[in-house]
């Protein structure tokens, strides 16, 4: 399995992404970081970019973990 991160920085600002994540939608940990790191995965894929690969994955993650809350 390739490495989902390049460097300690990149795993360091998702890892906080995910924190803020957790606190935001009051799920667990584990949870936050699979559908997370899902999402970064599938948009790191194509991305020319890196900067706002996070971000986006961010977003997607929210939008997901709020709709399995329904």
């Amino acid at each position: 399995m390739p490495q989902l991160y390049n460097d300690s920085v990149e795993q360091a600002n998702c890892l906080g992404a995910i924190e803020d994540l957790v606190q935001e939608t009051n799920r667990p940990f584990a949870e936050v970081k699979e559908v997370y790191e899902v999402e970064f995965a599938r948009l790191k894929v194509d991305a020319r970019i890196m900067d706002y690969v996070a971000l986006f994955a961010s977003r997607r993650a929210r939008a997901r973990l709020s709709q399995s809350a329904r």
